[in-house]
């Protein structure tokens, strides 16, 4: 059995009284299993002050993390607030490991690093894992969906669900992913659980009024780079809808659901930027031939999902811990009300319900395909859940 005990602290001035309230509250002498892991989401004031450091020498545990715009656990929310959830277990075995930077945009050597890292983890265990978790740099010269595509064949396909690094600027320099204490800025760490680990997924992304019911179909793509719908550039599609280059590049603005074909619900994925010819530089791979239809994000809509998603959490009949990590986007959609998802997933968990939230530059989270499958997608402006 798997069980998760949280811990967090606002304390960002002084590390010596962060790291004495997070290990009096984990109780480190009476709360753990045999085997343990840290996943932790943080302020990057907490790296830069040496808080993240001195805290993972205390524990006697390896620990994973990202930077995160906001975070949330044991009740307690916000943007300075440090969040640490730990798995314990008998009967589940974890392992770590940190890519070298993935700096290059040569997919060759992007895939060696991440089998080198992959690899190294794997050797700890006496058996494939049954799931991966893993925190992804915002900086890289590949996209996200890249990286997930070499996991998942690394893995053979094993449920594979994760974060993306942000921070609370929403700046690149300040984004780290975190491997027992250290920061790296474009790096992928990874853990890898072996094990009856048997966790279920949820995520939502926008309410079915929220979704354009004109589809077109994407006939031209390499990669992340949309380039044609409907045999017109894409943005101008966009513009038979009444869509700018300047809507278009403002964050959250276009956001695009895709139907690909497996028999998933469509995946949301966003536009980091328009070319010069007039393509999208897209979140996810949106491959030729998949329809393709426009969102709407507004914050009945994100208040509307999270519920729903929640819903579905609670549904289980038994949980012993949840992390959830929401896209970004949502908390800047609803802004100057950026906490009020948080609220609702402490009104809703209650305190009975370990749990640990952090707000991702992107989603890694499997979905469950007509054939009863399962499918790891990235995913833009969707609230995901990953229950034990």
């Amino acid at each position: 059995m798997l069980k998760m005990r949280s811990a967090c602290t606002s304390e960002i001035d002084d590390v010596d009284d962060a790291v004495a309230e997070i290990v009096e509250q984990l109780d480190l002498e009476k709360g753990l299993l045999q085997n343990s892991v840290g996943i932790l989401g943080c302020n990057s004031e907490y790296l830069e002050l040496g808080t993240v450091e001195e805290l993972c020498k205390r524990l006697p545990f390896e620990v994973i993390g990202s930077t995160a715009m906001a975070s949330s656990t044991c009740g307690k929310y916000g943007a300075e607030l440090l969040s640490l959830s730990v798995l314990t277990s008998d009967d589940v075995t974890f392992a770590t490991a940190c890519t070298e930077p993935l700096t290059s945009g040569d997919i060759g050597e992007v895939r060696d690093l991440i089998k080198t890292a992959y690899d190294r983890a794997r050797a700890k265990l006496s058996e494939d894992p049954s799931l991966v978790i893993a925190a992804f740099p915002v900086v890289m010269d590949v996209g996200g969906s890249t990286v997930l595509g070499e996991i998942d064949n690394l893995c053979g396909g094993v449920p594979v669900f994760g974060v993306v690094a942000i921070d609370q600027l929403l700046r690149f320099e300040s984004s780290f992913t975190i491997w027992n204490g250290t920061r790296h800025p474009s790096s992928v760490v990874l853990l890898l659980m072996q094990g009856n680990v048997n966790p279920t997924f949820h995520l939502t992304a926008f309410p079915e009024k929220n979704v354009q019911k004109q589809k077109a179909i994407i006939t031209e793509a390499d990669g992340c780079l949309l380039k044609k719908v409907n045999e017109m550039l894409f943005m101008d599609y966009l513009s038979t809808l009444g869509l700018t280059r300047k809507d278009a590049n403002a964050t959250g603005a276009v956001p695009l659901l895709v139907d690909y074909g497996s028999g998933t619900k469509p995946v949301a994925i966003g536009i980091y930027r328009i070319t010069p010819e007039g393509y999208a530089v897209c979140g996810s791979e949106p491959p030729v031939g998949s329809a393709l239809s426009l969102g709407v994000i507004n914050y009945d809509g994100i208040m509307e999902t999270a519920e729903l998603s929640l819903k579905n959490v609670k549904n289980r009949k038994e949980i012993n811990g949840v992390l959830m990590f929401p896209c970004m986007s949502r908390a800047q959609m609803i802004s100057p009300n950026s906490m009020d998802e948080m609220k609702k997933v402490i009104d809703t968990l209650g305190s009975e319900v370990p749990y640990m939230l952090c707000y991702s530059g992107g989603e890694i989270c499997p979905i469950y395909g007509g054939d009863g499958k399962i499918y790891n997608h990235f995913h833009n402006f969707t609230f995901t859940a990953c229950v034990f």
